[in-house]
């Protein structure tokens, strides 16, 4: 008999359990990362503490699988992480933790998203069942300090945040970005010495930013956001963007590694980050449940 309970200080059985399944493709779920101190990065950015927005399924004394939920009222949006499930009857297991993470979802929330590997066709049901329409899907793309191609010469005026360009920033990133999960206005208040913001300006004029982090304890750097004006492509602005954000993320010791998503039609910027040295690492498969 599967029985379901609430993470608490079971903390550390969750992430040796989660960074076990992730590595392989059939499980992956993309919110968690791949490794153990990605997974541990991951769940620390939770809004929801694991502790409470976590269940985990267990048959006797052996855990059998995992989900957990994180959610943000301001952008009316949860992520579900899940389910990460290791047992012959994946689909009923799976089922019993989604209605227990279901109940942990503030009735607000009106955005349910799934993220998983193309190969994780189990999950693919699991959408399908539960009315998860496929929104998309994203390429995971990866440069190792090694296979770094810099640039040449940069012709764009690239500057650290600068409030006086927030509007036009905040303008820019609803164009590019109208369903994301981080606003603008996020985005600042998370700046620190491991989370950066780089505008690329002209005059008083904003042409593009670069958001990205460092994650020292999964020796990774991140890119989570980098777009360009309309007027202000075709100049080279978006490659002196992510040249800037790379060198300053690689120039950490312990970044061994640059990370990024894209989505997979996106021909242009794929060939952009391939000049740059990032090699397709895996494929991935973006699910969204509009609750009405």
């Amino acid at each position: 008999m599967t029985e379901i309970i609430p993470c608490k200080d079971r903390f550390e059985e969750l992430v040796s359990f989660v960074a076990r399944l992730n590595s392989d493709g059939t499980h992956h779920i993309g919110f968690f990362g791949e490794g153990e101190a990605d997974v541990r990065a991951s769940l620390a950015e939770c809004l929801v503490p694991t502790a409470e927005g976590f269940r985990l399924a267990y048959e006797g004394d052996r855990l059998v699988g995992v989900f957990g939920v994180d959610a943000d009222p301001e952008i009316d949006r949860a992520w579900l992480f899940g389910p990460l499930v290791e047992h012959e009857d994946w689909h009923t297991i799976a089922d019993q933790l989604y209605a227990e993470v279901l109940a942990l979802i503030p009735v607000d929330i009106r955005d349910y998203d799934l993220f998983c590997d193309v190969q994780n066709i189990r999950l693919e049901a699991f959408a399908a069942r539960h009315g998860f329409p496929l929104r998309s899907e994203n390429a995971v793309m990866t440069m190792t300090r090694t296979d770094y191609k810099p640039s040449a010469k940069r012709k764009s005026q690239i500057i650290a945040y600068d409030e006086s360009f927030f509007e036009q920033f905040e303008k820019l990133h609803k164009t590019l970005f109208p369903t994301t999960y981080f606003s603008a206005r996020q985005m600042v208040e998370k700046i620190n010495e491991n989370l950066q913001l780089l505008f690329a300006v002209e005059g008083d004029q904003l042409l593009g930013y670069h958001f990205y982090k460092i994650e020292p304890e999964a020796e990774l750097g991140y890119i989570d956001f980098i777009g360009t004006d309309s007027a202000a492509r075709g100049r080279g602005v978006g490659a002196d963007l992510l040249a800037a954000g790379i060198d300053w993320m690689l120039a950490a010791p312990s970044t061994k590694k640059v990370s990024l998503t894209v989505n997979a039609d996106n021909a242009a910027a794929i060939h952009l980050y391939e000049k740059f040295g990032f090699l397709t690492e895996r494929v991935m498969r973006a699910y969204r449940k509009q609750v009405v």
